[in-house]
């Protein structure tokens, strides 16, 4: 099975992200690597000094998860700028999910933005943010549209929660001339747009069966109005235990939308944020 990699920067904070990591690895029976990166500038003795003390601190961070989860985890330090080598490493493993904590938003890399912004941007496997402590992954929102990378979103997510409940929030504005024509119209139109979603779910529900995933409890809310205005509301009200969302839709308005609010989010998140591509 394709691992699951967590970048740690040995942090305090970070153990969050490494905890996390520990419990989906366990639960999915997937392997583990976690992974720290150090300055490829350090002279040749010091950079090995620096690694071998990155080791006994990682295996440390592994040693407060609880419940022993932490343990039989790959342990991998390595040279080099951060953002190039998580994307570098989860490429080479074909990892399903990278995990990472938002002591990476104090990384700025250039002119790209932090660690987390450019990893989130750039990598070929979902990007698990963890902000929180504790909540259980037994409930999931998902922003749902037609494109590919939010059915990516929903099967990521549906392995997460193993079975739970995700809830999928569609926003349907209709277009102006539905909205011109009175509101008969506009639910003619809203109608139809549920109606090819639960289509489109069925189809993913066959998907998820077909790769050995277990289909999770999916409730669909058809909601009307602005995009992260509806989705926060739907966090307040259901305390998810993460929220997923593609990093871009199909449109080009709603593209620029949802990629401004998954950076948003990763700025300032409501709760753990899942972003797939």
């Amino acid at each position: 099975m394709s691992p699951i990699i967590v970048a740690t920067d040995l942090s305090p904070e970070s153990d969050l992200a490494v905890s996390r990591a520990c419990a989906l690895a366990r639960g999915l029976d997937a392997p583990l690597i976690v992974m720290h990166t150090v300055d490829d500038q350090l002279p040749l003795l010091a950079r090995d000094a620096v690694c071998e003390e990155a080791k006994q601190l990682m295996q440390d961070q592994l040693g407060r998860c609880p419940q022993g989860t932490g343990s039989g985890a790959a342990l991998i330090v390595e040279p080099g700028r951060v953002a190039e080598s998580i994307l570098r490493k989860v490429s080479e493993e074909n990892a399903q999910l990278l995990v990472m904590g938002k002591h990476h938003q104090r990384s700025p890399e250039l002119f790209v933005g932090t660690t987390l912004e450019r990893v989130s941007r750039l990598s070929s496997a979902p990007v698990l943010m963890v902000a929180t402590d504790g909540r259980k992954y037994d409930s999931a929102l998902l922003a749902l549209d037609f494109s590919t990378c939010a059915s990516e979103a929903l099967r990521c997510a549906a392995r997460l929660v193993a079975g739970g409940k995700l809830t999928a929030l569609h926003l349907c504005n209709p277009p102006l001339g539905k909205r011109m024509a009175g509101h008969a119209a506009q639910q003619a139109y809203i109608d139809e747009q549920r109606e090819m979603l639960e289509y489109l779910l069925k189809d993913e529900l066959e998907t998820l069966e077909l790769i050995g995933t277990t289909a999770p409890q999916i409730d669909l809310l058809v909601a009307t109005g602005e995009v992260r205005e509806q989705l926060e509301q739907a966090i307040t009200r259901l305390a998810p235990g993460f929220v997923a969302l593609g990093s871009h839709s199909r449109s080009g308005i709603s593209e620029a939308l949802l990629g401004s609010l998954a950076q948003a989010w990763l700025r300032d998140p409501p709760c753990d944020v899942l972003i797939a591509r």
